[in-house]
């Protein structure tokens, strides 16, 4: 129960407040504001939504670098049994073609390529910055991938 005199005590500061209209329209305000959380889930997504955007970013660099590697192993059998089996006649013609097939990637390509023991054995060096696709994130640009394969000579 409220006793008489804080009656008149809140009284007075109402009284008060509506004499000084503009405070108390401000004041009211301002608690209206504290206690409303509409939006409170957007300002949360909009705070989030660029760590999302960079995750998904270092998913796709990560994805495109996976698949280029793929490609280029791909053009590495290739090379390796065209040379296995008599199509292409020397080393040098093999490192001709797995260049042309993987310059669209990298102008940065090392290829290394021997014949041992009856064995040719295709290495390729290329540059991670040259295979991702939005080159974001700085900490991928020192690393190089490397691709090999082998193929036993047929003829």
């Amino acid at each position: 129960m409220i006793s008489v005199g804080a009656m008149d005590l809140a009284r007075h500061e109402r009284e008060t407040m509506r004499r000084n209209g503009g405070i108390y329209k401000v004041t009211r305000a301002w608690r209206a504001f504290r206690k409303d959380d509409a939006g409170s889930a957007t300002i949360e997504s909009v705070l989030w939504l660029p760590l999302f955007v960079m995750f998904f970013v270092l998913i796709a660099d990560v994805s495109f670098v996976f698949h280029r590697q793929t490609h280029i192993l791909t053009v590495l059998q290739d090379g390796n049994r065209a040379l296995s089996v008599g199509r292409l006649a020397s080393v040098d013609e093999l490192k001709d073609f797995v260049r042309e097939r993987i310059s669209y990637l990298s102008d940065n390509t090392a290829i290394d390529s021997v014949i041992s023991s009856g064995v040719v054995t295709t290495q390729v060096q290329v540059p991670v910055h040259d295979l991702v696709a939005v080159g974001m994130f700085d900490f991928l640009a020192n690393y190089n991938i490397n691709v090999g394969s082998q193929q036993f000579i047929e003829y």
